[in-house]
């Protein structure tokens, strides 16, 4: 995207002129309208890749703006404007396809995070989809494994953002492999060969001293010297410990060359973290990360064989005996689970049959009794 076009709506004359001037001094290509039915308008007879509009107008509000530019261009990125604690507001807008909200009274800044972090991603899947257009697909990406539409996106952003050093959010339940995707970032940054250092937010409760914590993320950014931390579950993390954290990596991003880069994940869905307050704005916007969004396996089943195969060679190659298959009746079983424990429970679907001395393929038999009886309630309904 060469010239992101943006559409700013809000019935505050005021706010409008404060806005469009500085994103005209930021050489963005900036309309501002006062009202949601002017704004549609727009959005009919022009492109526009971005609209930032206020909750509450006069006629046509904001929520009754963004429905309609979702049902006839669901492509442009909508950011709701809500004042002061209108919480409710902002759950509602992610509800109806909102990208973020923007909460007043906003810093100028924010706004442009917000405009940079969207740019950034709408860059990465336009690569990803011209290489698909290509016929470029990737079986296995460095450690990750999947032929499907949803990780050939992953593997592109991956290879997009670790050549660059944006920060990063990655969003997936447990167990869908977020720390392998930050490890693989990291591995394909020029900060390859300085730490990568993991840190369980889930781990650090709200009793031990903000201090104590503090002077340990900070002995840990030394140790890293210019490589990679990783905050896992970050929206477990107090609020205040939180921004303290991100404020001290954020300092240290702008003081030194060589700065710690910041990759986090949550296994919330982005829009419930933002809305519900776990995971505030000024945490989201010192992040200002490209958000990568691990797909659960009940989403790519087309990659559970090359999973199973996958996990059996290396569990089969670490105890040094012959590789096994999967038979197709318990392939078929496999294929009909929802697998709620994502990677991590197909994992332990193949060491379970390995510790029983399956030595030739796994058989339906073979199978955790939870598998096999929601194959059989599955195959009744």
């Amino acid at each position: 995207m060469e010239s992101c076009r943006i559409l700013f709506v809000d019935d505050d004359r005021d706010i409008l002129v404060m806005v469009e001037q500085y994103l005209q001094m930021q050489q963005y290509d900036i309309t501002t309208v006062d009202s949601g039915l002017k704004a549609l308008d727009i959005v009919k007879d022009r492109d526009i890749d971005i609209i930032f509009t206020d909750y509450k107008m006069p006629e046509f509000n904001g929520l009754e703006l963004l429905a309609a530019v979702k049902q006839h261009k669901p492509e442009i990125e909508v950011i709701m404007v809500t004042g002061y604690g209108s919480m409710e507001s902002a759950i509602q807008a992610m509800k109806y396809g909102s990208y973020d909200y923007l909460q007043k009274p906003f810093k100028l800044d924010h706004l442009k995070l917000i405009i940079d972090r969207i740019v950034e991603e709408k860059k990465v899947k336009d690569k990803a989809d011209l290489i698909r257009k290509r016929g470029r697909v990737r079986h296995k990406f460095h450690d990750l494994v999947g032929i499907s539409p949803t990780m050939q996106q992953v593997y592109e952003m991956i290879e997009t953002v670790g050549r660059t050093n944006p920060m990063v959010l990655i969003q997936g339940e447990s167990g869908t492999g977020k720390e392998l995707v930050a490890r693989t970032i990291h591995q394909l940054s020029d900060r390859r060969d300085n730490a990568f250092v993991p840190v369980n937010c889930g781990s650090i409760t709200e009793g031990i001293p903000e201090e104590e914590v503090l002077g340990h993320v900070t002995a840990l950014m030394g140790k890293v010297h210019g490589g990679t931390i990783y905050l896992d579950e970050i929206a477990e993390l107090a609020p205040s410990l939180r921004l303290s954290i991100l404020q001290a990596l954020e300092a240290d991003y702008h003081q030194k060359q060589s700065a710690t880069r910041v990759i986090a994940a949550t296994g919330k869905e982005l829009g419930e973290v933002i809305a519900s307050g776990a995971l505030k704005k000024d945490a989201l916007d010192l992040l200002n990360a490209v958000v990568i969004r691990m797909p659960p396996l009940r989403e790519r089943m087309e990659d559970l064989c090359l999973l199973m195969h996958h996990f059996l060679y290396q569990a089969c190659t670490k105890q040094k005996r012959r590789v096994i298959a999967v038979s197709p009746d318990a392939l078929d079983i496999l294929m009909r689970y929802h697998w709620p424990g994502n990677l991590i429970q197909v994992q332990n679907v193949i060491d379970r049959a390995l510790a029983l001395g399956v030595d030739d393929a796994i058989q339906p038999d073979d199978l955790p009794a939870e598998i096999q009886t929601f194959s059989t309630i599955s195959k009744m309904g």
